[in-house]
């Protein structure tokens, strides 16, 4: 790794610490700039503002989001139902071993004016994703587990949907409301979500789950 890449890492790394440990508002450049140890020019050399920076992060993570997502449908090779809920489910931002991350999203992209920030996201995840999920449709209706027309579209269709309901479940866990309520208002939507994506593959009934509910369930205790 070059010498310009090496701290631009470095300056990534840093800063998802201080955001992680005291609130993305309350870090300051200049905090930044002190715990690493260089001047403003720097890091403006890098980043353009905070802001782009955090659009960084979540770059990494969307990435090895992706990344993480592929390996699971792949384990399941040969299910395309199966490898379908496993991209979905592990290739959001929703895990239960990145509460932090989702807590910082929250805070920030989940406000008035963090709406440039969310729809970032969810091109990036779409882009990253679409090549295996369109993968997997046309698996799925060459065995004969999907049926439906223009399968080639249905990819990208499929994918928004999980966004859409990724952010409606960001908008309850960043509201007022104890884990329980919150946990039966998300699941009532991922049904809805459910119904909807079986229905346009014309999936057996109950082989599609888009996300485990026990899986968001941790997610809604770790915040709380």
């Amino acid at each position: 790794m070059k010498k310009g890449e090496a701290r631009r890492e470095q300056i990534l790394r840093v800063a998802e610490a201080l955001f992680y440990a005291n609130g993305y508002e309350q870090t300051s450049v200049q905090d930044i700039l002190d715990e690493i140890g260089i001047s403003k020019g720097g890091f403006y050399h890098h980043f353009e503002s905070k802001l782009d920076l955090l659009d960084a992060i979540c770059q990494q993570r969307a990435e090895e989001s992706a990344r993480v997502a592929r390996e699971a449908a792949d384990s399941v090779r040969g299910d395309p139902p199966a490898e379908l809920n496993a991209l979905l489910s592990s290739g959001g931002f929703l895990q239960a071993d990145a509460l932090d991350y989702i807590s910082l999203l929250l805070r920030v992209a989940w406000r008035e004016d963090g709406a440039l920030m969310r729809e970032k996201l969810k091109q990036r995840t779409l882009t990253l994703l679409k090549p295996a999920m369109d993968e997997i449709i046309a698996e799925g209706v060459q065995t004969g587990c999907f049926t439906l027309p223009r399968p080639s579209l249905a990819g990208s269709l499929i994918l928004r949907l999980s966004a859409q309901f990724t952010d409606e479940a960001a908008e309850i866990l960043a509201g007022p409301g104890d884990p329980p309520s919150k946990l039966s208002d998300i699941y009532a939507k991922l049904e809805l979500y459910r119904h909807t994506v079986e229905r346009m593959l014309n999936a057996p009934y109950g082989s599609i789950t888009l996300y485990d509910m026990k899986h968001l369930a941790k997610v809604c205790e770790g915040l709380a």
